[in-house]
Parts: structure tokens; C-alpha cells; sequence
């Protein structure tokens, strides 16, 4: 057992070697790919007005110089209001694109599911990751909401997002990183990434007429089928 597992260490040892050595004499792109991803969101769109919305100093200062961001707060006649975030990384791609996972928790979110949904874009299917979240409502004074029957308040919310390149759409980090590895590897070029983020709070119980998830999740639908051909070049393969 031990000459066996000798062995199978020293081949994995080899393969690891090979790969790094490829390194050397793989071809290199002289620049950059052009992102697949229109870095400018519309004023309107359908029943749909925007308004800039602000980047933080905090958010520049952690994700880096080269990072570009689009966003909006997009608002229609009923009522309705979605977040739109685009965020273009730079050439490091280990700080510049996250999941919204990682950054939710830091805006006093706390993420209870997540999962795959697909979006008929016809007669393509995006796939995007959909999260639901929640977090405590707060008085002026930083003190609990509380509900008429004593409960603490919350404010639930829905979160779509995306993240596109210069050739592909993935809903999965893990897919991205293997994308972006096999590109590095076999086309010699550190490809451009962007992550989309559509979100939207359940608004029932919280204004008159308010969203109920169900409705919500059909805003969003009808929203992101309605933006993508706005934001996203014609020759990324969607996933």
C-alpha cells in the first residue's frame, strides 16, 4: 500500500510539474480581451426610470483602482424599485470579483437560500444564482422594529446575479475560476470579468399594496429578460 501510494504521489508531482512548465510555452495575448459586458446601464428601459446610485469609498479601496462599476436604482409607476449593480474587475481577479455571499453579511444581510434559476431569454436559457435574504429593520434611534404582535421586523429581499466574460456566462464561481484558469492556460490572456447583481425587496407587509415574493420574483424575471440584450454583447455564450 505504501509503494502504491508513493507512486500515485509522485505522478500527481509530475502532472503538477508539467502544468506549471506549460506556463512557459503557452501563447500570450498581447492585450486584454474587450469585456462582454456594456459597462453603462440605461436611463430607462420598458416602464423602468433609473437614477445613479453611489459607490462607496470602501468598496473602491477593496476591490481596487482598476475596478469599474455601473449602478442604479431603477423605479417604476407601481411602486416598484430594483438595485442594478454591474462591477468590472481589473487584472486581479482575486479581488475584484466575489460572490454577493461574501458581501451581503458585510450590509447586514443574511443570506437563507441559494440556488440556480433559469431565465428564458428565447431561445436561450440564462442561468442565474437567486438568493433570498433578510435583515432586522431598525427605528431612527437604532432600536428593533417591532411588529404589532412583538416581534422584531425584517426586511426580506430577492437577489439575482450573473457573472459574464468576454465569451461566456456562468451563474457558478466555481465555473468562472475554471473558465478563466483554462483561458489563462490555453489562450495566454487574463479575461475580463463582470458580475451582475439584480435585487429587489419583498415589499408585502412593508408599504400599501406590497410585493409578495411570488410577485417579486416575476418583477425580477420580467426585469433582467428585459435588460440583458441592453447590457450584454451578442457574442457571449449564455449558459
Amino acid at each position: 500500500m505504501t509503494l502504491n501510494r508513493t507512486r500515485r504521489l509522485l505522478l500527481l508531482l509530475a502532472f503538477l510539474l508539467l502544468g506549471m512548465s506549460l506556463v512557459f510555452v503557452l501563447p500570450t495575448s498581447p492585450k486584454r480581451p474587450d469585456p462582454g459586458v456594456i459597462m453603462a446601464l440605461p436611463d430607462y428601459f420598458g416602464q423602468w426610470y433609473g437614477q445613479e446610485a453611489a459607490v462607496s469609498q470602501k468598496e473602491y479601496d477593496a476591490l481596487g483602482n482598476e475596478t469599474r462599476f455601473a449602478r442604479k436604482l431603477y423605479t417604476n409607476g407601481q411602486g416598484d424599485a430594483v438595485y442594478v449593480s454591474i462591477v468590472l474587475g481589473g487584472q486581479d481577479m482575486s479581488t475584484s470579483i466575489h460572490r454577493p455571499e461574501r458581501c451581503l453579511p458585510a450590509q447586514g444581510y443574511t443570506v437563507t437560500d441559494s440556488h440556480p434559476v433559469k431565465i428564458d431569454l428565447q431561445p436561450r436559457l440564462l442561468t442565474i444564482t437567486r438568493l433570498h435574504s433578510l435583515r432586522p429593520l431598525y427605528t431612527e434611534s437604532g432600536k428593533p422594529l417591532i411588529s404589532r404582535n412583538g416581534k422584531p421586523m425584517n426586511e426580506f429581499s430577492l437577489v439575482y446575479y450573473w457573472f459574464i466574460g468576454c465569451t461566456d456566462t456562468t451563474h457558478d464561481h466555481n465555473t468562472r475560476y475554471y473558465i478563466d484558469s483554462r483561458d489563462r492556460l490555453l489562450k495566454g490572456y487574463n479575461q475580463p470579468w463582470a458580475y451582475v447583481t439584480v435585487m429587489s425587496r419583498i415589499s408585502q407587509g412593508l408599504q400599501p399594496f406590497g410585493r409578495t415574493e411570488e410577485q417579486t420574483d416575476a418583477i425580477l424575471t420580467d426585469f433582467v429578460q428585459r435588460l440583458v440584450p441592453l447590457i450584454q454583447k451578442p457574442g457571449v455564450r449564455i449558459r
